[in-house]
């Protein structure tokens, strides 16, 4: 015969087992709720990458073309002027190659961290998975030992 103790116990395992498994899967969502946001950081990242070069490149246009009419005022239309207006395309391309390797190197550490978050998360999933059983295991054993002893 089952003692009371026994159900309960047994009721108990179930419970905890339940529990531990809810939070298993609610910590793996939020390994891809982390790693989805480290994604929309790499994007966000790129857009603005994208926009300061933007920026910048209408910044120099805006320039150049002030320079050329300052230049032709003055009556000025030489070699100077030219190797003047080359440096400052320089200037800019070399400013835009560095904005496009922050922005590289950005998108490698999101998309490492996103990888690394997905991933803890999936792991710690399982690892919780996992001792949610043997506790499970451990307990179901508990009681049937106790349940031979009575009978």
């Amino acid at each position: 015969m089952c003692n009371p103790f026994d159900i309960l116990g047994l009721v108990g395992a179930k419970k905890t087992y339940d529990l531990q498994k809810a939070e298993a899967a609610r910590r793996a969502e939020l390994g891809v709720l982390d790693a989805r946001q480290q994604v929309n950081e790499l994007f966000l990242a790129k857009a603005q990458a994208i926009s300061e070069s933007n920026r910048r490149l209408e910044d120099m246009q805006a320039t150049e073309s002030t320079n050329i009419a300052q230049f032709s005022a003055m009556g000025r239309d030489d070699r100077s002027v030219e190797a003047f207006l080359k440096k400052g395309r320089k200037t800019v391309a070399e400013d835009i190659s560095d904005l496009e390797i922050a922005s590289n190197l950005r998108s490698a550490k999101y998309g490492t961290a996103a990888s690394i978050l997905n991933q803890y998360g999936q792991g710690a999933a399982a690892g919780i998975r996992a001792e949610a059983t043997v506790n499970l295991i451990s307990n179901l054993s508990s009681v049937l030992k106790n349940i031979n002893k009575v009978d």
